[in-house]
């Protein structure tokens, strides 16, 4: 199978209006081969289908509300149904993707009311996280290493790399949690990410959002170095409403992205 940078027909790529930076980004992803697929093992096969669908959902290549046909990405992958069927069974328990038993299967739309749960979670857990961050003996080396990891995501968006900021931005709150000696946090924080991830990537690109994410990281990272734990959380706190203002401006421009 020739390679191609995104799925054909009901199973194609979203392209948002003055969003040109992400779709670079869409392309430059590979397409899954055939041969690729030629490994034994349905398990392997079914993970291998729902990490592609997965990261495609979240980046928005696959736009919420696009149908996905089972029988063309088994095709795709090189695969028999089932383990599409069961890759595709795992996203709709994830809440990812809708079945709708004899009309097909949708990528899911957006529900502003589980964004703002996410974000409550991560308000939480993240202002504890850099309470314990300050209270530790090393709180200058973290900002230390915090500041390198927003040049490289200032960079990522100065050459209008969405996919490298994104990433970057992601390492960055990673970072914070493995700082405060609790590493397993990381799982809760990064579950709350994934419910607004494609509101990142769509507000990246289109709302130039990824400006005001650097400066509220730089101002987090300034209250680290100063040992200021109450400054350290109200930025935090504003940087997470932010999520929430982009979550409601890409509503109005896409309402049709969006669902209960």
């Amino acid at each position: 199978m020739s390679r191609l940078a995104r799925p054909k027909g009901e199973y194609r790529s979203a392209q948002h209006e003055g969003s040109r930076a992400r779709a670079r980004a869409a392309s430059a992803r590979s397409a899954p081969r055939a041969a690729d697929a030629v490994v034994p093992g349905r398990p392997f096969e079914s993970a291998r289908v729902h990490a592609w669908l997965r990261r495609a959902i979240l980046d928005v290549s696959l736009a919420p509300g696009s149908a996905l046909a089972e029988a063309e990405i088994a095709a795709q992958f090189g695969l028999s149904r089932t383990p599409v069927r069961e890759a595709l069974l795992r996203l709709a328990g994830e809440g990812l993707i809708e079945i709708r038993p004899q009309r097909g299967t949708y990528v899911a739309r957006i529900a502003l009311p589980r964004i703002e749960e996410a974000l409550f979670v991560r308000e939480a857990v993240e202002c504890a996280v850099l309470r314990r961050v300050l209270a530790r003996d090393n709180r200058v080396e973290v900002a230390r290493a915090l500041a390198v990891i927003v040049d490289a995501q200032e960079a990522a968006l100065a050459g209008e790399d969405v996919t490298a900021g994104l990433a970057a931005d992601e390492r960055f709150h990673h970072a914070l949690v493995d700082a405060c000696g609790l590493p397993g946090v990381w799982e809760v924080v990064a579950q709350a990410r994934d419910l607004h991830h494609r509101i990142r990537a769509i507000a990246v690109p289109e709302l130039r959002s990824g400006r005001q994410a650097v400066a509220d990281h730089r101002a987090i990272v300034r209250a680290v170095r100063a040992g200021s734990a109450a400054q350290a959380e109200a930025r935090m706190a504003a940087h997470l409403a932010r999520n929430l203002a982009l979550a409601r401006a890409i509503a109005a421009r896409h309402p049709d992205y969006f669902g209960p």
